[in-house]
């Protein structure tokens, strides 16, 4: 705690220069219309106004709230699970039950994250804090005819803060603690404001060091321990009149230790202990955890000088974003295009088996460059709104992975390497249509032609083993190691083309009353695997996904003080593509089953009192499997067993409530917030494993003077210390040890804000 007071100190130093702002409370700031994007119009539309299931959270909801990141922000939208996997940074989200199938980095997601309008292809450096964030928009359900593919349960839209039209600067510094653990510790500066005429510029710079939520068992040092630096910059030139160019800048640098995995009893109940008679995993539904693999090398140092196997997770990511709009006479319009660049390099090694004991280690790395380009336009002729537009997008993935496996205890090895190239592009012309038949009729429509050709070069892991005398190896040298592979797939090629559709009535029933209803088609990529084990023989390409959508909606603003939405769907999934785990624990993903998936979500708020507040989100979900073609469960057999199983990454249910208050205190305002969730219980897809339900209880204070020139809180993250898995697979090993992520328990934390307008 020595360090956080540290940081407090420092914070109210800087307080005496800050100068007065409004102060707000978080009811009003819980009041402000959020803009949405998600219509791709170049009109001002909030949440309320488009017929889309969508949890829309603005900067002033943001700062209300107290979220720490993405992962915190999913739980207020009905049937969404923002959950990171595997690694910090690495997303894995799921939405309507909607699963992706594979962490795999040439496995597309099925919900898809875009920044600033820019789509990002792989799940890795997607999980954002609430840093120099204007808005986030989480769509439910397919949205696959204006953001393209990927989008089969629904799509997350970041909007980062552009350069504002006035100076504004301010400082951020939260610091947090768990019982066992170390600090966590972030300050974050922004300014903003004019250049010269009709030049805006903005500087945002975030920095985190976390000495680690947990402790190793095995030495009793700190584990989770996480560095990250953000650096965005960004130059907003009015060029005319009718033309704006917005140019963006993101570098993004993350070193931490990766996975914190436990091992721990199967849900069957059965136990099992190593071959020498130590303890094979820990007690599930704790936050114990060990691993032995502790050792000196660090970073990008991984390759011939590093002969000690460290846990470590790294990514460096930059970005680049230009934006330039134009308004037009035609049509009243505006045409947009959106140019994005992105170059990620990440590396990794972790314990796979989680046991105090390393039995299956493995490191990797990736590289990844992609870059995009939309074309779109906006107008409105009569009554009729007109979206179109084309879409380009090129990805260049390099993928390595290298595993050891103890198969007899130490020191005989099973080494193997794997990995390769994947190179893909995508073309897509889309349009969309709303056209007002009267006052409070419209009819919408919409199509997307896409047009995908993936490419793969790859040598199985299998292909490349050897048993040897020490876990420490170099594998094919694409990414991170020295040696030499067999090129088992070189220049497999195969492509899709395909339409998606939405076509839907909306009736503004009052003012305050919107009913609507839609039927839409969208499509996950087909792909190559870059982590394949040649059993069985996977050196095609999965095939497309496809998911259908009838969904009903309605948005209700009673009062001004009520509101509730809510939405009943249903989803027809077509080769519903899945993971599998093979006799040598590689991932083999395949289309394996039709199914369906249905449910109903209610969201909203209420103004109890002028002083208190009420929020809500309840999402029902329930799933099945139509038609299976593949043994799911591994019993050598397809047939009742695997249709009956449970669909994977589904919660039947999930909700949250939360309470806020406002109360005065002289010349200051203070303002608490509650917010409890729940989410029941997770299986895998074999149905082996479970993350368990989860409950969680979050709290928050906030003194504010009347001149809004700084605020200061006291806030706690999951008070009940709930058990957070963020994945669950069962490996197969004698020990009975597999892959189960930690998220962190009950953290209290501290934060002061301060304002320079």
């Amino acid at each position: 705690m020595i360090r956080i007071f540290s940081w407090l100190r420092f914070s109210l130093v800087l307080l005496f220069f800050a100068s007065v702002a409004n102060a707000e409370s978080s009811r009003d700031r819980l009041i402000e219309e959020v803009v949405v994007t998600a219509t791709k119009k170049g009109v001002v539309e909030s949440v309320q106004e488009v017929p889309i299931s969508i949890t829309a959270i603005g900067e002033g909801q943001l700062d209300a709230l107290k979220f720490k990141d993405l992962t915190d922000i999913g739980f207020l939208a009905p049937n969404a699970n923002l959950q990171p996997v595997t690694t910090q940074g690495t997303a894995f989200f799921s939405i309507r039950g909607v699963t992706p199938s594979s962490s795999i980095i040439s496995r597309d997601p099925s919900v898809g994250v875009f920044t600033d309008g820019v789509y990002n292809p792989t799940g890795q450096g997607t999980v954002f804090d609430n840093f120099d964030i204007e808005s986030i928009e989480i769509l439910r359900g397919p949205q696959g005819v204006l953001q393209g593919r990927n989008v089969v349960g629904g799509a997350i839209l970041v909007t980062t803060k552009k350069p504002s039209e006035e100076f504004e600067a301010d400082i951020r510094v939260r610091g947090d603690t768990g019982s066992d653990g170390g600090e966590d510790i972030t300050l974050t500066g922004s300014v903003s404001g004019p250049i010269t005429e009709g030049l805006l510029g903005k500087l945002a710079v975030y920095r985190n060091d976390d000495d680690g939520w947990f402790e190793n068992e095995f030495n009793g040092d700190n584990a989770g321990d996480n560095e990250v630096t953000i650096i965005r910059g960004a130059l907003s030139w009015d060029v005319t009149d009718a033309v704006n160019m917005l140019f963006q800048y993101e570098y993004f640098d993350q070193d931490g230790f990766g996975l914190v995995n436990q091992s721990h009893d199967r849900s069957s109940g059965r136990e099992f202990t190593r071959p020498d008679g130590s303890l094979g995993q820990f007690e599930k539904g704790t936050h114990d955890f060990g691993t032995e693999m502790v050792g000196s090398c660090v970073g990008f140092e991984v390759g011939p000088t590093c002969d000690e196997l460290d846990h470590f997770f790294e990514q460096r990511v930059d970005s680049f974003t230009f934006t330039t709009t134009i308004d037009v006479p035609f049509g009243d319009g505006t045409i947009t295009n959106i140019f994005g660049w992105r170059d990620l390099e990440a590396r990794s090694q972790g314990d796979i088996d989680g046991t105090t004991i390393a039995t299956f280690p493995a490191w990797g790395g990736s590289n990844l460059e992609h870059w995009s380009n939309e074309l779109r336009y906006f107008g409105t002729f009569g009554s009729v709104d007109v979206t179109t537009g084309i879409y380009y997008l090129d990805v260049e993935i390099e993928s390595e992975t290298n595993q050891s496996l103890r198969v007899s205890g130490a020191p005989t090895w099973i080494n193997r390497s794997g990995g390769g190239f994947a190179d893909s592009e995508t073309f897509g012309i889309f349009t969309n249509l709303d056209y007002a038949v009267t006052d409070t009729v419209t009819l919408s429509a919409g199509l997307r032609w896409t047009d995908e050709e993936k490419s793969a070069s790859s040598h199985a892991l299998n292909n490349n083993r050897a048993v040897e005398g020490s876990q420490r190896f170099f594998g094919c040298g694409f990414v991170v190691g020295d040696g030499t592979c067999i090129l088992d797939v070189d220049g497999a090629e195969d492509d899709w083309s395909n339409v998606s559709y939405r076509a839907g009535v909306t009736w503004d029933v009052d003012d305050s009353t919107m009913l609507y209803t839609t039927i839409s088609r969208s499509y996950r990529a087909g792909s190559f695997s870059l982590r394949r084990s040649n059993v069985p023989d996977d050196r095609g390409a999965v095939d497309e996904e496809r998911m259908e959508q009838l969904e009903v909606g309605l948005k209700w603003d009673v009062t001004d003080r009520f509101r509730m939405n809510a939405a009943l769907f249903v989803i027809e999934a077509t080769d519903l593509q899945r993971v599998t785990l093979a006799q040598d624990l590689s991932q083999v993903t395949g289309n394996v089953a039709d199914a369906r998936f249905m449910g109903l979500e209610i969201d909203g708020r209420a103004f109890l009192t002028d002083s208190l507040t009420l929020t809500y989100a309840i999402g029902m979900n329930d799933g099945e499997y139509l038609e299976v073609n593949t043994d799911i469960n591994g019993d050598g057999d397809i047939n009742s067993i695997d249709e009956n199983l449970d669909l994977p990454g589904l919660a039947n249910l999930m909700y949250n409530f939360g309470l806020l208050h406002d109360t005065n205190i002289g010349d200051y305002t203070l303002s608490s917030q509650v917010l409890y969730t729940h989410r029941d219980n997770i299986t895998d897809d074999e149905n082996v494993q479970n993350r368990g339900a989860v409950d969680t209880i979050d709290v928050n204070f906030s003194l504010m003077p009347s001149s809004g020139k700084w605020e200061a809180s006291l806030y706690g993250r999951n008070l009940t210390d709930h058990v957070i898995y963020t994945q669950s697979t069962e490996l197969g090993l004698r020990d009975g040890a597999h892959l189960a992520g930690l998220a962190k328990g009950r953290r209290i934390g501290v934060e002061f804000r301060y304002f320079f307008n």
